[in-house]
């Protein structure tokens, strides 16, 4: 099970991405902060359809493990989905956002219940951080970083040293 929820909770914890550029989106740091807050606000409401608006075509999620098989907001919308197999009522909420170029850094706090056999209802919070590169208006790639062990300990999980042998 935990080989399960540590991917299907780091994609749930956000991503994005295209080409290199150092250059401010059209409209400036704010502009690029509205952006990651609407991203936000999709991914809390559940409206997956409208992350082409946030998502660039070309999105890559840079976070390691994450599969670069499937690019754009298609890419975000499959590990959603996944997500929400195991939790319902996700909502995220930015913490603090810091704008330097075309790089947006956001602290959120993502509150959850879980669903499902052996833990229905059980309410879980973690904090992550995820830096994103914005270009022309849309988010082309992100690195995500959240708090797994605290996820796992809320659902129950113990960590155990290993035995020697």
């Amino acid at each position: 099970m935990p080989r399960i929820l540590l991917p299907l909770f780091a994609a749930l914890l956000l991503a994005a991405s295209p080409a290199l550029s150092q250059e401010p989106a059209p409209g400036g740091m704010d502009a690029n902060k509205t952006l990651v807050r609407r991203y936000l606000e999709i991914l809390s409401g559940g409206a997956l359809e409208k992350l082409d608006e946030v998502i660039a075509p070309d999105f890559v999620d840079r976070t390691p493990g994450a599969s670069t098989q499937t690019r754009g907001p298609e890419a975000i919308r499959e590990s959603q989905r996944r997500a929400r197999e195991l939790f319902q009522d996700i909502r995220y909420t930015a913490e603090d956002l810091i704008a330097e170029g075309d790089r947006i850094a956001v602290r959120y706090t993502v509150r959850a219940t879980r669903i499902g056999p052996g833990g229905g209802g059980k309410p879980v919070e973690v904090t992550g951080v995820t830096l994103f590169r914005v270009a022309d208006g849309r988010i082309r790639e992100a690195w995500i970083i959240n708090d797994q062990i605290e996820l796992f300990r809320q659902l129950g999980y113990t960590l155990l040293p290993p035995q020697n042998h």
